[in-house]
């Protein structure tokens, strides 16, 4: 025996299903906004400057005025930033090791000395006098130096060729410490 079913029982269950629906629809689009922003903001704090996080892109002058783009995943190598200034003595002290650095790994490594606020002049006579040849960049106004949250000088800075930073010292870093950190990261 069956029961009749009253043609506003229809219309009252079609009115509760789309309701239903629109409901689901409605919490499936707010679910999926908030995981967009919740993995936007996680990838905005994997940015950073300390071991393991994604080291910041950024552009800089040279000594010659030349704009250079600074990131380890465009050179798809390793990348080696030393924050320094002439008039530092622990930065002039570790310039030789630098050097030499540069000398043997340079074609293997994209290094830059970042000087900290000092004119073209300036710097550019220091390496000259010097016989330093390895890139300079010039951050004459330390936004860069900020980013980096450089807090003392020299800093280095280690970047693999993902550009996930893989070292970060404050003071004088040896040619040998290097090398064991590119050793570590597969540069030989």
């Amino acid at each position: 025996c069956a029961l009749p079913i009253s043609t506003k029982g229809i219309h009252n269950m079609k009115r509760y299903t789309f309701f239903t629906l629109l409901l689901i629809i409605f919490i499936s689009v707010g679910f999926y906004f908030y995981s967009t922003n919740e993995n936007s903001a996680r990838a905005e704090n994997e940015i950073g400057v300390t071991t393991g996080k994604t080291a910041p892109v950024f552009d800089l002058k040279n000594i010659n005025d030349d704009n250079i783009h600074v990131d380890a995943v465009k050179y798809n190598k390793v990348l080696v930033l030393n924050f320094w200034a002439t008039w530092c003595p622990p930065c002039r002290e570790e310039m030789p090791e630098l050097e030499n650095f540069y000398k043997n790994y340079g074609e293997k490594v994209q290094f830059f000395g970042i000087d900290q606020q000092e004119s073209a002049d300036k710097v550019s006579t220091f390496l000259q006098n010097n016989d330093y040849t390895y890139p300079v960049l010039l951050d004459t106004n330390g936004e860069i130096g900020q980013m980096f949250k450089v807090n003392g000088i020299p800093t280095t800075v280690i970047i693999d060729g993902n550009g996930t930073v893989i070292y970060r010292k404050t003071g004088g870093v040896t040619a040998d410490e290097l090398k064991t950190v590119l050793d570590r990261a597969g540069v030989n």
